[in-house]
């Protein structure tokens, strides 16, 4: 696979907008919020003077934009989010989407979501237990989650478009890895992608399982991902958790993202990358990140009715369409 090439036009495939770093639970494995933090980075909400004008120009790139709404904190905090859901729908190139904990998805965010015709959206629930999950997950209530989603599900059923699609995240922690067949037998009927995920406890635990050993290869993420940290820096990737290797910014008095994108830092590290130096850059010197786009393993599982797709940092099962006798029902 060869994906060691220049962007497509002046700007990215995909970008993560952290519309706001804050959070209203404190997560095992979260390198901002978790009890094993390990950024120190403040906190805030992403004013409109560098929301608006980075979609604006999104929404101007010509080619399609993969525009993720979400970062290090919960974006159903930012009390303007729908502003910036309504602006980032107004482009027909951008597929809009985020990953929210679920605990703020009450019935109006569900209506205004379906309303909206979100293309995704993703929830984050870890196992079928209580207990467990409050543990993981602090400050949450499974319960409530999954309330919340059936709602969701409900009020999309009743509109009938199948917008948004649903995706669940569960985080694989020892203490519920054995929930796992039970998490799948619960959802994968229900939603439309379900993923379970290797825990990695920050920054230590870096390596994905499976990946030493393999020769290392360029990472894809200079060339296709931007990632825009609430207070308008880029990140050098969605890796770059305390934005310790900033490629500009963005906003008020800032520079454009095609600017940032196309500037001398990210210049630099794709040329690194694409001469086999990337130990030189020190966040990429011990990175797995890479493996996502060369160990991905697909095939269709005709029993539980669902492509799945393995890779380092996961196992995603896609449901595959059904005869319309069965949607029927």
């Amino acid at each position: 696979m060869v994906i060691c090439k220049e962007p497509a036009g002046r700007l990215p495939a995909s970008v993560i907008l952290e519309v706001t770093a804050r959070c209203n639970l404190a997560c095992l494995g979260c390198a901002l919020h978790g009890p094993q933090r390990c950024v120190d980075r403040p906190t805030g909400d992403m004013t409109r003077e560098v929301w608006a004008p980075v979609i604006a120009e999104l929404g101007a790139a010509g080619h399609p934009v993969a525009l993720t709404t979400h970062g290090g904190g919960e974006p159903l905090l930012h009390p303007e989010l729908r502003d910036i859901l309504r602006h980032a729908r107004s482009f027909a190139n951008l597929e809009v989407g985020f990953l929210t904990n679920g605990m703020l998805l009450d019935a109006s965010w569900s209506e205004f979501l379906v309303d909206l015709g979100l293309p995704w959206i993703a929830v984050s629930i870890d196992g079928v237990d209580p207990e467990n999950h409050r543990r993981l997950r602090r400050g949450s209530d499974l319960v409530r989650i999954e309330d919340n989603l059936e709602t969701l599900l409900e009020i999309r059923r009743r509109r009938g478009d199948g917008l948004p699609a649903v995706r669940l995240n569960m985080v694989a922690y020892d203490e519920i890895a054995d929930q796992r067949d039970a998490y799948l037998a619960r959802w994968l009927d229900r939603v439309d992608v379900v993923m379970v995920s290797h825990y990695r406890n920050p920054p230590t635990s870096k390596r994905w399982p499976g990946v030493t050993g393999h020769d290392r290869k360029p990472c894809g993420l200079p060339w296709w991902q931007a990632v825009v940290a609430w207070d308008g820096r880029l990140a050098l990737c969605c890796e770059d958790f305390n934005v310790d290797h900033p490629v500009g910014t963005v906003g008020a008095g800032g520079a454009t993202l095609a600017d940032c994108w196309n500037g001398p830092e990210l210049t630099r590290v794709r040329a690194l990358h694409r001469a086999g130096r990337w130990d030189e850059p020190p966040l990429c010197r011990e990175c797995d990140t890479w493996a996502e786009e060369y160990l991905a393993v697909t095939a269709d599982d005709a029993e539980i009715g669902c492509r799945v797709t393995r890779s380092p940092a996961q196992t995603a099962y896609v449901r595959l369409a059904r005869p319309a006798a069965m949607e029927c029902g």
